[in-house]
């Protein structure tokens, strides 16, 4: 049934594959845009989550900055290290966990106030940037500095500055020593993946923090990448893919200015990681679709194998009616011409014993009786043919009898052609009449001569089959049906038109010299063995023609 599923079907439901395929592959690509697209959404998010936390923690510092500015000149100045002034800007420090210490610098650089006396050193901070920065430009009122390693040993910090006074002269600065690890620990608060990597700059693109990896990289320029070189210069915030950040690979970037400072926050997530729940769907999609590949190959292998079994078994059930047809006409005719011959041969043995013009008796008996030896061996071949012969039937060792017939039919052959017989290894016995088997073979070597000009190498082999159209199992394969004897000649071939009609009685390409019935014979000797016969065979490819001979049953031949 399957094989008579029309072309026009099969067109499509291959096109209907494709169309499923080619909607699949959409699918997956537009999955993965919308992972990326996720991807950078979050990065977004985070981003901006991160850039309005830092915001209102330097508001909160520069509230107290300008708390503790207010109460030094409203005290008209107090005292150096003043111990109740201390006091309150310990209670305001409490307020502020990421915020080291707070202290004042005098209009000279030297510390005149400072929480973490008497701890700290009585040092100049004159030769620092932002100090120098607010004594150039009085009337700035706050700034944030660049990352800066403490002299003291506590590690990186940001100073938070706000100026002292209201007047055009320079009186000095409040300052809060923002913790660059309060930041790290900000960072890794918000649960970010494994995969994502966070980093605060200030806006010369010195690193201030990152996450993960710790203080690596603080204090270094990173303004040779996309951000500071690129996009950064065009917009406050945005995203974009890079390949060139921090950390090496593709990855997914976020940033946003930070409202009221001069730093920069930076959120990135790697390609693989956004990509890896994609990953697993594109994979699950691609053994599904390779599954229906599979699945929709095998339908149609196996729907063009049938096709092609059952149009062989049409082949061989229209040549069998074509020689049973023919069979009867040449039976009868066989019956009727045999009688004939018989009258005739025996009217001439009675001329043949007359004494008057003995010669010309002679000469014309001879022909006669060589007329008769020719129609009998063409009524032995129509006989044959029609199954009108009882065949010897016995157990043979197929590749034994071929080899016995190799002088035979080298002598068929002629001197010029090259007869090979190559043995299959142990076959099992096959039922055959080995008197039929040699004049079949005689007769597809003289077809090879034919076919060879008279000089060539024609090649018998033998070997296991499991039906009369697949050729060789496994040598040792259990179950074989049929031993196979393949006739191979290196003759010029048949085009397919001759090969299709090569086994129909009276069919020949040799003109007067053929009888047209050698193939016909050898097929209808094949018939009654219960056995086949394919011929294979293209335009200077040789032919070769395949005789299927049933295994002999383990109980001996009925």
């Amino acid at each position: 049934m399957l094989a008579r599923l029309p072309k026009r079907y099969l067109a499509i439901l291959v096109a209907l594959w494709a169309a499923a395929a080619a909607l699949a592959v959409a699918l997956v690509l537009a999955g993965r845009d919308v992972a990326l697209e996720r991807a950078q959404r979050s990065t977004v998010g985070y981003a901006a989550i991160l850039a309005g936390e830092i915001a209102h923690a330097f508001q909160a510092v520069h509230l107290t900055l300008g708390a503790v500015a207010d109460s030094y000149q409203l005290e008209g100045g107090p005292p150096r290290n003043d111990a109740a002034f201390q006091q309150m800007m310990l209670r305001r420090l409490r307020d502020l966990p990421f915020v080291r210490s707070i202290f004042l610098i005098g209009p000279s650089g030297w510390l005149i106030h400072d929480t973490d006396y008497p701890r700290t050193p009585d040092v100049s901070l004159a030769d620092r940037a932002y100090f120098r920065l607010h004594q150039a430009d009085p009337a700035r009122d706050r700034a944030v500095s660049g990352p800066i390693l403490s002299r003291s040993g506590t590690g990186w910090f940001l100073a938070a500055t706000r100026r002292l006074g209201r007047s055009s002269t320079f009186e000095g600065l409040a300052v809060a020593a923002v913790q660059s690890s309060y930041f790290r620990e900000q960072f890794g608060r918000i649960g970010l993946g494994a995969s994502d990597f966070v980093a605060l700059f200030n806006h010369d693109a010195m690193l201030v923090a990152r996450h993960p990896q710790g203080e690596e990289g603080i204090g270094t320029s990173y303004a040779h990448i996309p951000l500071f070189r690129t996009y950064l210069p065009e917009s406050a915030t945005g995203s974009y893919f890079t390949r060139h950040s921090i950390v090496p690979g593709r990855r997914v970037v976020s940033y946003r200015v930070i409202e009221g400072t001069p730093l920069v926050i930076a959120v990135s997530r790697s390609n693989s990681a956004a990509l890896s729940e994609w990953r697993r769907t594109a994979v699950g999609a691609a053994v599904a679709m390779s599954a229906l590949t599979a699945m929709l190959a095998l339908f149609v292998i196996h729907v063009i194998r049938e096709h092609a079994r059952e149009e062989r078994a049409r082949e061989r059930r229209e040549q069998a009616d074509k020689l049973e047809a023919l069979g009867q006409l040449t039976g009868s005719i066989a019956h009727d011409f045999g009688n004939m011959l018989h009258v005739v041969s025996l009217n001439l043995a009675v001329l043949r014993e007359e004494r008057s013009d003995r010669h010309l008796r002679d000469q014309a008996l001879s022909v006669a009786q060589q007329a008769v030896r020719r129609s009998a061996g063409l009524i032995e071949h129509l006989l044959h043919f029609a199954r009108r012969r009882p065949l010897a039937l016995t157990r043979v060792d197929l590749a034994a009898a071929v080899a016995a017939t190799k002088d035979l039919l080298q002598h068929a052959a002629g001197p010029f052609a090259t007869i090979e017989v190559v043995p299959g290894g142990e076959l099992p016995e096959v039922v055959c009449d080995t008197n039929q088997l040699e004049t079949a073979l005689v007769n597809l070597v003289v077809n090879a001569r034919d076919a060879m000009a008279g000089s060539g190498r024609v090649v018998l082999r033998t070997y296991l089959c499991d039906d009369n159209n697949r050729p060789a199992v496994k040598p040792g394969r259990r179950g074989a049906r049929f031993v196979c004897l393949a006739l191979e000649d290196s003759g010029s071939g048949m085009p397919e038109g001759v090969r299709k009609r090569a086994l129909e009685p009276f069919f020949t390409t040799k003109g007067e010299a053929g009888t047209g019935l050698g193939l016909s014979q050898v097929y209808g000797f094949m018939q009654q063995l219960g056995g086949s016969m394919r011929i294979d065979s293209a335009p200077g490819r040789g032919t070769t023609v395949h005789l299927f001979f049933p295994v002999a049953p383990a109980g001996g031949v009925a």
